[in-house]
């Protein structure tokens, strides 16, 4: 019984410093990771799927402003 309470309180003792560690390091980590992410797709051939769906998206949105701007022009 003993050594149950001790692994409890050891592993809520480890729980709460991940949480700690991580709730500081949250943000920082994330954007290493972002970066990191940036970096690796930037090294990709532009005929990588992530590299092609990213240049698809690129071109929707310009076709959507114009879009938008034609309908824009429409309105009295």
């Amino acid at each position: 019984m003993r050594r149950l309470i001790v692994l409890a309180v050891v592993a809520a003792g480890i729980r709460l410093a991940i949480r700690k560690m991580v709730e500081s390091e949250g943000p920082a980590m994330r954007e290493r990771c972002s970066e990191m992410c940036d970096r690796m797709l930037a090294n990709m051939p532009e005929s990588f799927p992530p590299n092609r769906m990213m240049a698809d998206l690129d071109a929707l949105k310009e076709k959507t402003g114009r879009i938008l701007e034609l309908l824009e022009e429409r309105q009295p």
